[in-house]
């Protein structure tokens, strides 16, 4: 008996809607469209491609069948699965270390009020400064409650820094230090602080990312060639043990993933769901390899 498969201008369409939308969500979130959460865009993405993959399975389960093998794999298929796994991946552990929203907002005024490294006037003492206690070949150092006078763009004001660190000397009225502050802020209490360097905002401005850029380029080169010498046809068309599994996989992924893209608080447990999501894109082709031949 010749096998049977089922094809149509609709599958098609689905498909390729499924895993372009897929694409686009992975993409937005390593470019860090959102910045923090909420994450808008990448979480409607993420929809569309749930949308569209319902829709391949039931546009599967109506098309005509056709007599023979299923048409052979197409290079474009090849390189975007090969690279959307090992992509995807990456996206799911970079969204791990997202900042909390109230921290992207905080974060987003000041630099629209141009935080950063100022020198400074120091105004006066606010109290004896403290002598510290280091190892015998290390410079010596002090801590002082200092009263710094700011620039702030409505007016000089003065602020009070508690335990500022200076070396060999106790600080003086009318010496200069360095400091953190955003001189376009209105607020009363924008922080002023020692060491002040935030977190960035956005996953491509992750210090993790160049981590786990070369492993993905790695894992990508590696999928291209094998998918490439031998990708199972079954692959391509919808077939329940194949596909069912495989996509109950990759929406336990987005499940796990929801609680750091909506900014939820999840019990503290948003940060490590989104670590396991990790794993689903390459269980996910795992399962469609192993159970296609």
């Amino acid at each position: 008996m010749r096998p049977v498969y089922r094809r149509s201008a609709w599958t098609t369409l689905t498909g390729w809607g499924m895993l372009l939308s897929a694409a686009g969500a992975v993409g937005c979130v390593l470019w860090g469209v959102g910045p923090y959460p909420p994450l808008v865009t990448e979480t409607g993405l993420a929809a569309l491609t749930v949308v569209f993959a319902v829709a391949w399975i039931a546009a599967s389960l109506r098309a005509p069948q056709h007599t023979g093998l299923p048409p052979d794999k197409g290079r474009a298929l090849v390189w975007l699965v090969a690279w959307l796994v090992p992509l995807a991946t990456m996206a799911c552990f970079n969204l791990g270390f997202m900042v909390s929203p109230e921290y992207g907002r905080e974060t987003e005024r000041l630099e629209a009020a141009r935080y950063g490294q100022y020198s400074v006037t120091v105004a006066r003492l606010a109290g004896g400064p403290i002598r510290g206690h280091n190892a015998s070949d290390e410079p010596v150092y002090f801590e002082t409650d200092l009263v710094l006078r700011i620039p702030y763009d409505s007016g000089p004001r003065e602020v009070t820094v508690p335990k500022m660190y200076t070396r060999y000397e106790p600080p003086k009225a009318g010496t200069r230090i360095d400091v953190y502050c955003a001189p376009g802020d209105p607020r009363p209490d924008s922080p002023v602080l020692e060491d002040g360097r935030r977190w960035g905002t956005g996953v491509i401005g992750s210090r993790m990312l160049i981590i786990t850029l070369f492993p993905v380029i790695f894992a990508g080169a590696i999928l291209t060639g094998t998918l490439s010498y031998e990708m199972p046809r079954g692959a391509r068309r919808f077939t329940p043990p194949v596909h069912l599994p495989a996509l109950g996989i990759l929406l336990l992924g987005l499940l796990l993933l929801l609680p750091t893209a909506l900014g939820w608080e999840a019990g503290g447990l948003a940060r490590p769901a989104a670590f396991l999501s990790c794993v689903t894109p390459g269980a996910a082709l795992a399962w469609i390899w192993r159970s296609s031949f």
